[in-house]
């Protein structure tokens, strides 16, 4: 195991390693001793930029623990991830205090705090790195219907109900500006709005519909057997993030991933955002 000495003590870095050979003797799989080296590494790194110090298992408090576990959920890490680390940070816990470098008060205090439920964690949303990943993975290996729908959910926050529900006469385009109606039949709640179609979105949508065929039905996406499906929406979007390799990705993420760009560009207008949404 390599590790930065600047991101723990040598007496930590020893004590690690005695840790994870008891595991190893106690029939504790490679792959478990793997994933705690992972995240005794993971969570070094946060406790010494967090604490300005190296991190040593003797001054890990309760504080910490759950001041990591909020970090986390501001990353948008899945619930399975963080509980995996709190076990873990638990069992190391639970053992410093049987090496007596743990003061049983403050390892009871960690082994309280609770697991974390999926309804707490962050909604997940793209970073602006992983958004264009996403983006030139369809512009290199996809098409332009693909590239249509994934810049109209990235763009424009429409829910992929709404998109697939979507016909031509909901669309208008012009060289400048551009709407899409949302019907109030296929809007949540069924309250009819207009969203505006940022340029991005415009250009590929422009493109899409000089290819798609004109004897088609009325519907504005269509596959090989008639109007696209939520299903069939979800799968694209899936197939270019697995090109991307991006984990978990959906249309709703995009939906997310819209509503945080939109604020971080107009000085944080909720008011404006629950119109278009």
């Amino acid at each position: 195991m390599m590790v930065e000495h600047t991101m723990a003590t040598k007496e930590e870095r020893q004590r690690f390693a005695l840790f994870l050979q008891d595991l190893q003797e106690k029939g504790r799989s490679p792959r478990t001793v793997r994933a705690y080296e992972f995240d005794w590494l993971q969570f070094a790194a946060w406790y010494t930029k967090v604490n300005q110090e190296p991190f040593t298992l003797e001054r890990l408090a309760a504080m910490d623990v759950q001041d990591y576990l909020t970090w986390g959920q501001q990353q948008s890490l899945k619930a399975t991830t963080l509980n995996r680390r709190l076990a873990w940070l638990k069992q190391y816990a639970t053992w410093g205090a049987e090496q007596k470098v743990v003061d049983p008060d403050m390892r009871r205090r960690i082994k309280a705090i609770p697991i974390q439920r999926k309804q707490q964690l962050a909604p997940r949303s793209l970073s602006p790195q992983e958004a264009r990943k996403l983006l030139k993975e369809v512009k290199v290996r996809g098409n332009p219907r693909d590239e249509a729908i994934i810049s109209i959910l990235l763009y424009t926050g429409l829910r992929v109900g709404e998109l697939v529900s979507l016909t031509l006469a909901d669309v208008t385009l012009s060289e400048r500006k551009g709407a899409i109606q949302v019907r109030a039949e296929v809007a949540k709640g069924g309250k009819e709005r207009a969203v505006p179609v940022p340029k991005q979105a415009r250009e590929a949508l422009d493109v899409y519909l000089g290819e798609r065929p004109s004897e088609s039905n009325g519907a504005l996406f269509i596959g090989r057997q008639g109007a696209l499906s939520v299903e069939g929406v979800a799968a694209i979007v899936a197939k270019y993030a697995a090109w991307s390799r991006l984990e978990e990705v959906t249309p709703h993420v995009l939906r997310h991933t819209f509503a945080y760009s939109y604020l971080e560009n107009n000085s944080n207008d909720l008011v404006a955002l629950a119109d278009i949404l």
